[in-house]
Order: C-alpha cells, then structure tokens, then sequence
C-alpha cells in the first residue's frame, strides 16, 4: 500500500479511537465510570444544543444518525479485540473496558456535534474535519482547489487508511483522482467531496490501494478544528507530493 501510514500517525489515531488501548493500565470500575459520566455529560450537552439550534426536520434526520452511531459505539466499545481486555464475547455495558473505550468515542461524537452548529468565521473549507467514525480529513481550501489529508482507524482490528493529494474544487462539489500518479498502479482512485449542510459528504471510488481491507474514506464530515499557518504549509506539502507526513 503506498502512502503507508507512519507507526507515529498510526498510534495517535488509535489512542483517538479508544482510550483504553492507550493506557498502559486500565482503569479500575470506580475510575472508568467517572471517565464514562463525564464524556456522556458532555455528549448530552453538545446533543441539547444540536437539538436547539438545528431546524425540526434536520434534527430529526440526525436522531437517526445518532442511533446509528450508539449501536457503532457499542459495537467497538464492548469488542474484547478493540479495547485490549483479556474476554471471550462481548463485554459487559458495566466492564472498566467497556466504558473507558466508550468514552473516548463519546469525546469524538462531541467533537462532531459541536462542529456541526458551529459558526465558523473562516468561510472555505480550510480546517480539520472528522466522520466521528474513526475518520479525519485536513483541509487546505486555495484558489478552485482541496489540499488533503484523509486518514482513519476503521473497525476493532484498527485498519488503517491515508492519502495526500489535490481535488478540483467548484463550491459545492470537488473530484479528485490520482492517474499517473504511479505507473504500476492500474486502477484509477477517485474522491468525491459534496458540501451539504455544513457537512463534507466523501465518496471514494477505487481507494483499496490506500487502506486496509475493512478501512474507507467515504463518511459525513464535520470541521471541528481552524488550521494555523504551520499545520496549512504541512498539509499544502503533503497534498503535492502525494506523501503522507511522517508526523
């Protein structure tokens, strides 16, 4: 897989995606649901403000999303296999696992609620964006074009995915493919990026040759995040090389 991701990247994704594996020690029962209560206090802060700010018929589409995303936080939180806990099954909603793991994906649904209401005074898509999935995406917004960094930690076994590269921008709507950029690749990738409603609708065509087999770039994204200088010159960089940064 070309572009492959550096052990330095690969590791803070994953530390992103589940709490637990980061800690060289679990959290005792008491510890870990005073961890869980805190992130769901502040999931459900960022859900009531979601609720007053966004249009009935919006928030009604995102409570179906939001049932998606619990049903996924269960999924991976309560995976013996994704938190690293010595089990066979699925891990019981009370474990010290299953809630420090919860956590974590619960501060990266926070994240994406938050962005999603935000007001942004920065107008063009420049910025860190996230699926709230295990998907990230740095945006450079500049003259009729997207300088990326697409990468993500998808499912309990952490496939891992990047890529770095151009995509032809007319608001709303970006393409970007990587003919020629390697000649013993014969398959053409492509990316679609939409704009719609304050989310970054991506759709990949062809990606395999970036990711592992259950990884993917395609997901709804939120901007989260402002770009300063520094972190816009590394993704400009990256984004015409084609390579990923080592960090």
């Amino acid at each position: 897989m070309r572009n492959a991701i550096s052990f330095f990247t690969l590791l803070m994704l994953t530390v992103c995606l589940s709490t637990a594996s980061a800690q060289d020690k679990p959290l005792d029962a008491k510890a870990a649901k005073a961890v869980f209560d805190k992130a769901d206090r502040a999931l459900n802060a960022a859900w009531s403000a979601a609720k007053q700010a966004l249009p009935e018929e919006e928030f009604n589409k995102l409570k179906e999303d939001q049932r998606a995303w619990v049903e996924y936080r269960d999924y991976l939180a309560r995976s013996p296999m994704y938190t690293g806990a010595d089990a066979q099954g699925e891990l019981a909603l009370d474990s010290p696992e299953y809630l420090e793991a919860a956590a974590g994906l619960e501060d990266m649904r926070t994240e994406w609620l938050k962005g999603l209401i935000h007001e942004w005074k920065d107008e063009t898509l420049t910025g860190e964006w996230t699926d709230s999935y295990g998907g990230s995406i740095e945006v450079v917004e500049r003259e009729g074009h997207l300088h990326f960094i697409i990468q993500c930690v998808r499912g309990p076994t952490s496939h891992v995915g990047g890529l770095a590269g151009i995509a032809a921008w007319n608001p709303s709507i970006g393409w970007f493919s990587d003919k020629g950029r390697d000649k013993e690749k014969t398959d053409e990738t492509n990316l679609s990026f939409i704009l719609r409603d304050k989310k970054l609708e991506i759709i990949g065509a062809n990606t395999g040759y970036y990711h592992g087999a259950r990884a993917y770039f395609d997901g709804s994204y939120v901007k989260v995040k402002a770009l300063d200088a520094k972190a816009q010159a590394k993704i400009v960089k990256a984004a015409k090389s084609g390579d990923l940064p080592e960090e």
